[in-house]
């Protein structure tokens, strides 16, 4: 695979929508999970979350359109800046331009409902932007290798599920690092009941995202190699590889949390114990800091994975 820096451009603008992607949906989760009458410390991270969905929609809006221009350049084999006829042949003409038009008109849309205001902290009309989110998701997995099939195929399905299911694990650990355990440690030791729910929830969703992404990903996998050889033999399938690879990594991680870690937090977050609660909490949160980073290497080899060619059409 050779790369220009059109090519480079185009992958990072996409990764950055798939993170953006994976933020709004693991905003969406952790709302759910500290819905209902809360103290301090989840009415200030109820507020950061609405925040961090605004920015990660509308990330995920800006880098999906330029990305999309930079593949029309591409494809033009034009400037960015001579673009913008190819951008308008590709929107009118082809279905790849219909299908992002869908995409980005419902990533709009969430964008423009998640300013709606409320009278209490936290992410307006959730069940709208599930919709508009799950619908954005559907939209990309129509524009990737398993629209081959036909649209709305099953491959395509299975792309779909597999999406939503790594944007949920990505998304989870994300905003569990950098919003919701910080605002936990702030917190009064008497009111941290609640984050042992928000993490139990956590912990039960990941494991469910993990089980649909490997189901998924074996049979999208297979479908890409085809082959044995191709495995190994094909730059497709050395990148699926070290997607899988990394996936192992964090999914080891996220085991260690659920089964050496979790059950002693756990068991602070309902006592009320603060040097307790405060090291057990720092454990927990020193791994989910690492599994981050792994997961967000995912993400960037993923976003490798759907924009190389499928063995035997290099």
């Amino acid at each position: 695979m050779n790369y220009g820096p059109l090519d480079i451009a185009r992958l990072v603008l996409i990764a950055l929508q798939n993170l953006g992607l994976a933020a709004t949906v693991g905003a969406l989760l952790s709302a759910r999970w500290l819905k209902g009458p809360a103290p301090g410390w989840q009415v200030r991270v109820s507020e950061k979350l609405a925040s961090v969905f605004k920015t990660s929609a509308i990330v995920a809006l800006l880098s999906s359109t330029a990305g999309f221009w930079v593949h029309c350049a591409l494809m033009s084999e034009t400037s960015l800046y001579d673009a913008w006829p190819a951008v308008r042949s590709m929107l009118l003409k082809t279905q790849f331009g219909h299908i992002w038009a869908i995409g980005a008109v419902l990533l709009l849309c969430a964008v423009a409902m998640s300013f709606i205001r409320r009278n209490r902290p936290g992410i307006p009309v959730q069940p709208l932007l599930w919709l508009a989110i799950a619908g954005v998701a559907l939209a990309k997995s129509n524009a990737g290798h398993p629209v081959d099939a036909g649209i709305l195929s099953l491959p395509v399905w299975a792309d779909w599920i597999h999406l939503l299911a790594i944007s949920s694990w990505v998304g989870m650990v994300l905003t569990a690092t950098f919003i919701v355990s910080p605002g936990m440690s702030r917190a009064c030791p008497t009111e941290l009941s609640g984050g042992a729910s928000y993490i139990q929830a956590m912990s039960d969703a990941a494991t469910v995202a993990l089980i649909a992404l490997f189901l998924t990903g074996a049979y999208n996998g297979w479908r890409g190699v085809s082959a044995l050889e191709n495995i190994l033999g094909s730059s497709y399938g050395l990148v699926l590889v070290a997607k899988l690879a990394l996936v192992l990594v964090a999914a080891a991680l996220g085991g260690h949390n659920r089964f050496f870690e979790m059950p002693a937090l756990l068991a602070s977050l309902r006592g009320s114990s603060s040097e307790n609660q405060t090291r057990q909490l720092r454990r927990f949160s020193t791994v989910l800091h690492v599994e981050s980073w792994v997961l967000i290497a995912v993400i960037g080899v993923a976003t490798v994975l759907v924009s190389s060619p499928l063995p035997g059409t290099e």
